[in-house]
């Protein structure tokens, strides 16, 4: 009781800096919960969680096996679909090759700055999705010399109207349609699977919104 009251302790102290008290004080609840997990927690389950590629992969496969909780321990109600969530992006990154910093698709795209891949992808050019407070770039977008799959502009722009995680689910998703083949991956193919590529994409934005 007195670690969960010290990591829910009250306001900073006058004159401390408001941000890092309130990291230390998310830091505290943080590792408290971390620990509470870690002594309840099944081998399986920890081994499984290890077995992630990420620090936070890791978290997030212990949050959504109820097996790691105690009767105890009580879960936010919201956990399991944020869980679902941050698995599901987790999930996507790895289909797209992983994601790149705005300075590594910069470098890809011929040296260009931070603030041109911006541009590019506020015009619909490049596809850029949210991770925290930054714009990460799906590296599967990019060609090995360094250009953009050719007809991903097109396709982007018919989709504009949804988020860019759901832009890039919808670029990684086999279709039938396509033969089998994600839209990335037609389009990579070029000709006639390119085309129909986008033709699904404006049915994908018709459905949606019609």
């Amino acid at each position: 009781m007195e670690r969960a009251a010290d990591a829910r302790a009250g306001p900073p102290a006058r004159g401390r800096d408001p941000g890092t008290a309130m990291r230390d004080a998310f830091r505290q609840r943080a590792v408290h919960a971390i620990d509470q997990i870690a002594e309840s927690a099944s081998i399986e389950v920890l081994a499984d969680a290890l077995a992630a590629s990420t620090d936070f992969g890791a978290v997030v496969r212990v949050l959504r096996d109820p097996a790691a909780f105690p009767t105890a321990v009580p879960l936010d109600p919201l956990t399991d679909a944020l869980a679902r969530g941050v698995a599901e992006r987790e999930h996507l990154a790895a289909k797209a090759h992983g994601l790149l910093s705005a300075e590594e698709a910069g470098r890809i795209l011929g040296g260009i700055s931070r603030q041109a891949v911006d541009k590019r992808r506020r015009a619909w050019q490049l596809l850029g999705v949210k991770v925290a407070n930054d714009w990460r770039y799906p590296a599967l977008q990019f060609g090995h010399a360094g250009e953009v799959v050719h007809g991903l502009p097109d396709v982007l722009r018919a989709l504009a109207d949804l988020s860019p995680w759901a832009i890039l689910d919808f670029l990684l998703a086999e279709d039938d349609a396509l033969g089998g083949l994600s839209p990335f991956e037609a389009l990579r193919q070029g000709g006639h699977r390119a085309d129909e590529a986008l033709r699904i994409a404006r049915a994908q934005k018709a459905d949606v919104f019609g």
